[in-house]
């Protein structure tokens, strides 16, 4: 009888229009917390350069963008507003937290119920991750934000076909590229999918003239800096030849990633003397050494790209920070890491075997295939050019709240009925071996991260 009474008191609770609002309420007062506790001070692992770069745009300094400059002219603007420093870069970042968990419940309630919306706004409340990075001045949220935006409104503007939507979403799309220059294929193909679902030009055409403004304006801005033309931002070809040449790893092809690897001197040498050349012949010669080694090894090039795509989705490493309170030193990698990546596991693992279980069980749950090739599309192209260039687990963060919409609304089907009524796979084989592989993935990371000494 107690357990009935219980049961009957989530349900409402889930069902609760306010449940969204204590529970981003609480996530925002946990990360406060952690705020409060690291102040303004560097921890490892983070990429204040966007920091950097909001100053030098906050004073017009001219300077050659190495960098995509969305989060930059994000945390300007807290700057203009608030003043200088890390502390108020990282306390903007909490806005993004908050904008972001309304879209994904925003998101989640027009694809299913209020149920499962509540269920995943719950869920990155205490997901580690989501925690950890929630004031980190760099494009982890702000990308994640953007992605979930831009799914929302695209099923918006296609139910709604409202122009205002649809003006919308082509700004979200403009930002999305200049907060990660690898999200331009999306201003290409969500268009098209409006074509294919409205079968009218306008909803598919107002998105791109819109996403042209915000990259138009950046491109402008960029050549005016340097008189050149500069494709969002320059980092994209060195890590393209970093990732692609004869002395890269064949697994472990990301140089910064949680598993480091020495980088041989040849290699040394060779970047020390492309680094003496002008900025744009930089550029020009890391992506030709990169392309040479591509047709001259390109057995090499498809096995290190399959090899980035298990790399892509495997588990994050946590070294205990910023519990740890240490500064400008390595964290921990003791108890308190480790501790805190089984926990993350307890989110990551579970939402992506419920989202491939899902994703196989599609009519039985009745939800629109359309909507499931839109989420997964959205995945496949954000996702697809860390397969080419660098990836590690890390790169996932974005992406990992889409996944989440399937599991969710998995979870939320549970409480009505027993999951023996929806797990009937047409397919129970590609299920199992689908499956069988996201295991192996995690176990060969695992193995791999025990023998490197990483944990």
């Amino acid at each position: 009888m107690t357990g009935r009474f219980q049961f009957a008191r989530l349900r409402r609770i889930l069902e609760s229009p306010w449940t969204k609002y204590f529970a981003i309420a609480s996530g925002l007062l946990i990360r406060i917390v952690i705020l409060a506790r690291i102040g303004g001070r560097f921890l490892y692992y983070e990429n204040i350069a966007y920091d950097r770069m909001a100053i030098q745009l906050l004073h017009n300094v001219k300077f050659s963008p190495y960098w995509p400059p969305g989060v930059s002219y994000y945390l300007m603007l807290a700057h203009m507003l608030f003043g200088e420093g890390l502390l108020v870069a990282r306390a903007s970042i909490l806005l993004v937290y908050v904008a972001f968990s309304f879209g994904l419940y925003a998101l989640v309630r027009e694809l299913s119920s209020r149920r499962a919306a509540n269920i995943a706004v719950l869920i990155f409340v205490l997901y580690p991750s989501y925690i950890r990075w929630s004031f980190n001045p760099s494009t982890e949220y702000p990308a994640a934000a953007c992605l979930v935006a831009v799914v929302w409104l695209t099923v918006m503007t296609i139910r709604k076909r409202s122009v205002t939507v649809a003006v919308a979403l082509g700004l979200l799309l403009g930002i999305l590229t200049l907060v990660r220059g690898s999200s331009l294929g999306l201003v290409i193909l969500i268009p098209v999918f409006l074509l294919y679902r409205t079968r009218r030009f306008t909803p598919a055409l107002v998105p791109l003239l819109i996403a042209a403004l915000p990259i138009s304006a950046w491109l402008w801005k960029a050549h005016e800096m340097t008189g050149r033309l500069v494709m969002i931002n320059e980092s994209n070809a060195e890590n393209f030849f970093q990732s692609n040449n004869a002395y890269t790893p064949l697994y472990n092809t990301c140089i910064g990633g949680p598993v480091p690897w020495n980088v041989p001197p040849q290699l040394a040498a060779l970047q020390r003397d492309i680094e003496c050349q002008p900025p744009e012949q930089q550029q020009q010669t890391y992506r030709r050494l990169a392309i040479q080694q591509i047709l001259a090894r390109p057995d090499l090039f498809l096995l290190r790209s399959f090899n980035r795509f298990r790399a892509f989705f495997c588990f994050p490493i946590h070294r205990g920070e910023p519990l740890t309170a240490r500064a400008n030193a390595t964290p921990s990698r003791g108890w308190l890491g480790l501790a805190i990546t089984a926990f993350e596991l307890c989110f990551y693992w579970p939402i992506m075997i419920l989202a491939i279980i899902f994703c196989f069980n599609l009519p039985t749950f009745r939800f629109d295939p359309r909507n499931a090739a839109l989420l997964l599309g959205t995945v496949f192209v954000y996702a697809f050019p860390c397969f080419l260039t660098c990836s590690q687990p890390r790169y996932n963060f974005p992406v990992v709240p889409l996944f989440a919409v399937f599991a969710c609304i998995f979870l939320d089907s549970l409480i009505d009925k027993p999951w023996k009524e929806f797990v009937v796979p047409r397919y129970p084989l590609a299920m199992a071996l689908t499956l069988a592989f996201f295991a192996y993935i995690q176990i060969e990371w695992i193995v791999i991260l025990a023998s490197s000494g990483t944990i």
